[in-house]
């Protein structure tokens, strides 16, 4: 029995000797493949439509030469045949909206073109509507000092009196008149019904000036002193009773060379 165990021990040896132990294998458990996750293409989204950026430097321009065409349109039905050198000016300022001085009472008023521009040869036209119950004064105040109530002043009077319609250059200082240009002159070419429009238009030359209304010309008038060669200008409206307005369209001032 006890040859039997040895020649079993043996064997074993002999085996292990050799190499030839049995193969374990370990049992696994396999791990499940890993789930691909699809990401989801980009949507395709569009791109805005480029807005076109409005260049507003370039419309002003285009804006200020058409209105610079019509005025010279203007000046060439009034001026066409005379030898004022307009045609070497230019527009230096315009304003289509109603200007309007509004008169209640004894009042006088007025209303600045532009109290940063100063002019000395010009030509300067308004389409001019007075409303009034009884007399009234519309016109301009041209070539003032920077007061316009008290300095050195030219002022155009266009005038409404009952049945008789007048205009007139003076010089006015300290808020009252020095001496007149022209006189009072009578027009029957002003229109003097009430809310009537009248066209009227300026021309000043060194000493020299120019009235056109509703495009006959009036005379032209010489202030030999040249009281004043260049300043400010304003819209002007007085009347001594009741309300009143004078309301100033389509007006512009080109200046002359």
């Amino acid at each position: 029995m006890k040859r039997i165990q040895y020649l079993i021990s043996f064997v074993l040896l002999l085996i292990m000797a050799c190499g030839m132990a049995p193969e374990i294998i370990p049992t696994t458990t396999p791990l499940p493949e890993p789930t691909s996750t699809s990401t989801p293409a980009p949507t395709d989204t569009p791109a805005p439509t480029p807005t076109a950026t409005r260049d507003v430097a370039a419309t002003a321009a285009a804006q200020q030469t058409q209105t610079a065409g019509n005025v010279l349109g203007e000046l060439d039905r009034v001026l066409g045949e005379t030898n004022i050198p307009y045609k070497e000016g230019k527009l230096a300022w315009s304003e289509e909206k109603p200007i309007t001085v509004i008169l209640n009472g004894p009042q006088r008023d007025y209303v600045p073109v532009d109290e940063k521009l100063s002019f000395r040869n010009f030509v300067l036209k308004s389409d001019v509507t007075w409303t009034a119950s009884g007399i009234i004064i519309c016109g301009a105040i041209f070539r003032s000092e920077a007061s316009f109530e008290q300095g050195k002043q030219y002022q155009f009077l266009y005038m409404r009196f009952s049945g008789l319609p007048a205009w007139s250059i003076e010089f006015h200082e300290f808020g009252r008149p020095k001496n007149s240009i022209t006189s009072v002159q009578y027009s029957d070419s002003i229109n003097q019904k009430n809310s009537a429009t009248n066209q009227v238009m300026l021309v000043a030359q060194d000493g020299e000036f120019t009235v056109y209304i509703n495009g006959a010309r009036q005379g032209r008038f010489i202030d030999y002193s040249q009281q004043r060669t260049e300043g400010f200008t304003a819209f002007l409206g007085f009347q001594d009773s009741g309300k009143g307005k004078c309301i100033f369209e389509n007006s512009w001032v080109w200046e002359l060379k």
